[in-house]
């Protein structure tokens, strides 16, 4: 299958027994997401963008999932209790670059969740995914360099850290240091 195909039909991944990664449904997930966003911890080191702070912006945001993979230019998934629907938070594939090859991962997850494997292992069914069917060769991201527990999900699935970065994230209160992780697909 082509790159491009894979944005005709969205690929549901399963995770676990209790965890799967499937499009947002944005009526659905509209009040998991808000409560999401408005947590500010959960948020803290997640860049490039205004966090929503009431359920239309919330709703725009989560929309706007679809509307880029429809376009072609993200593919992102909600991480979802495959019993309750219930969504702990989203993980994504984007920034394609070198003809298609290359992506940037990028994840968060509701804080009640935080220290249970999830991140960890929905990292490894995405790059599974993005190695295997869409034949990503590298696939990388910056860490905010106190994010601890997402650098070592990122090594725990055999990302190498590239070298640091300063002042390279724009957070809320400014500019942070961060490190350079990647993970080839021959690696």
């Amino acid at each position: 299958m082509a790159f491009k195909d894979y944005f005709i039909n969205f690929q549901q991944l399963v995770v676990n027994e209790q965890i799967i990664l499937r499009q947002t449904k944005p009526e659905q997930d509209l009040q998991d997401y808000f409560k999401i966003y408005l947590d500010a911890e959960a948020n803290q080191y997640y860049a490039g963008y205004s966090r929503p702070r009431d359920h239309e912006a919330v709703l725009v945001t989560i929309q706007n999932q679809i509307n880029e993979f429809n376009k072609r230019r993200v593919y992102n998934w909600t991480i979802a209790d495959s019993k309750t629907d219930k969504v702990f938070g989203r993980i994504l594939l984007s920034d394609f670059q070198n003809k298609n090859t290359a992506a940037n991962i990028g994840y968060f997850l509701e804080r009640e969740h935080w220290g249970k494997g999830i991140i960890t292992a929905s990292i490894t069914q995405v790059i599974n995914f993005g190695f295997n069917n869409m034949k990503l060769e590298r696939i990388f991201t910056i860490v905010e360099i106190n994010n601890i527990a997402s650098w070592k999900a990122l090594e725990k699935n055999g990302f190498i850290r590239e070298g640091m970065q300063r002042k390279a994230m724009s957070l809320p209160d400014g500019l942070h240091d961060c490190y350079m992780y990647a993970k080839l697909a021959t690696n």
